[in-house]
């Protein structure tokens, strides 16, 4: 049997799980710089009926006590309780292309009243947002959700995912932890002297099919973008480019099911010298030592500590990060892998294709995500924006996608 266990309708308390340490870090990044929310885009054909997805909440909503959990208490006693309000659904006129942000991706979720959930529905595009809580879902834990949701949609059993007693610190267990890096790494398309514009900001890209691993053709792509002299803010040819690659825990579950943010993290340095077959060299060896356990152990002690001074020190190694165009990571790059959009089927409405926009947030400077669909690999690049202006995100997302298909 599990040691975490699947949640159960018949429960007479709301069921609930300790605040994990890492998950604290998520709350001070969404304190530091709302909103850091996980963001799934469905774009289809059809219909969309706001009531029939009320009724998909509410059948699977027994089954997911973490979409409506909210936070209590304080410091090292702070718990997800599931006794907030179900998620909502948001139906919305705007004619959005998707394309970039709208005011409501970035709309922040409480995580102290909830709902932490919520599913917006832009029926004149054909779109459909699923947005939760970083500080309670990772990727996996909102794509399960959305599956879910899409199960109820079509009236198809729900499966639901384990809330109670998760905790990423229990599942690292014992071990080494990781040391801190120095703030010492470029941040790609920095510009000395750029207006200070505030928040964060993001784009998209159709990459196509992509032959072999993804990821590390991506990874490659990604440093010569960023090395490249001829674009608008090259990193110089010796300077450090560390990239952060979140990393499931659950494969160190016997049912990988899990509502919770229950993300480790490996970190890679990339140079002018990087190539696909390296990177994933790289990327193998540091999965298999289990390295991704590190940071979970070393964000163990912040369990105890209040998120409002963790943010005031976030905020200000962001100022440093974006006057030095110097940090201790370059950009993360999360992989969701392949995601059927058919998942999101329901009556009257066709989906074709998905994306994830990334969690915003200065802390850091530019975070890529990559979704497969049937069709191909959609990336989306988040960035400052004062990294992102005159141009330069669109010439991050332009010589990452050149790179991708020159490499060969």
């Amino acid at each position: 049997m599990s040691a975490f266990a699947h949640p159960s309708p018949l429960a007479s308390a709301p069921p609930s799980r300790p605040l994990g340490a890492l998950e604290r870090v998520w709350l001070v990044a969404d304190r530091a710089w709302p909103s850091f929310v996980n963001q799934l885009v469905v774009e289809g054909k059809g219909a969309l009926d706001a009531d029939a997805w009320r009724a998909a909440v509410q059948a699977a909503s027994p089954l997911w006590p973490g979409a409506r959990a909210r936070l209590h208490g304080a410091l090292g006693w702070t718990r997800w309780v599931a006794d907030g309000p179900l998620p909502r659904v948001v139906t919305l006129p705007d004619a959005w292309d998707g394309l970039g942000p709208a005011p409501f991706t970035e709309s922040p979720l409480d995580p102290w009243r909830g709902p932490i959930s919520e599913i917006v529905l832009l029926p004149t595009v054909g779109r459909v947002v699923i947005r939760t809580h970083h500080g309670a879902f990772d990727g996996r834990a909102a794509w399960a959700f959305s599956e879910d949701l899409g199960a109820a949609l079509r009236g198809e059993p729900v499966r639901g995912a384990a809330f109670a007693g998760l905790s990423d610190v229990r599942l690292a267990g014992p071990g080494p932890s990781e040391s801190a890096p120095a703030a010492d790494a470029s941040i790609p398309s920095f510009r000395p002297g750029a207006p200070r514009v505030a928040g964060t900001t993001w784009g998209r890209r159709s990459l196509g099919a992509v032959p072999g691993p993804v990821l590390p053709r991506v990874l490659a792509a990604f440093a010569r973008a960023a090395f490249d002299p001829s674009g608008p803010a090259p990193v110089p040819a010796s300077a450090t480019l560390r990239v952060s690659l979140p990393v499931d825990l659950r494969r160190h579950l016997p049912d990988g099911r899990a509502c919770a943010n229950l993300t480790g993290f490996v970190r890679l340095s990339l140079t002018t010298a990087s190539t696909a077959p390296n990177v994933a060299t790289a990327l193998t060896h540091a999965l298999s030592g289990g390295h991704e356990l590190e940071p979970v152990r070393a964000a163990a002690p912040l369990q105890h500590l209040p998120i409002g001074p963790l943010a005031v020190l976030g905020r200000a190694a962001a100022a440093r990060a974006l006057r030095t165009g110097l940090a201790s990571t370059s950009a993360s790059v999360s992989n969701l892998g392949r995601q059927d959009p058919a998942a999101l089927a329901a009556p009257g409405f066709t989906p074709h294709r998905l994306f994830w926009i990334p969690p915003g947030g200065l802390g850091t400077p530019i975070f890529v995500t990559l979704t497969g669909n049937p069709d191909g690999v959609e990336l989306v690049v988040g960035m400052a924006r004062c990294l992102a202006g005159d141009g330069r995100l669109d010439a991050l997302l332009d010589g990452m996608v050149a790179g991708v298909r020159s490499d060969g």
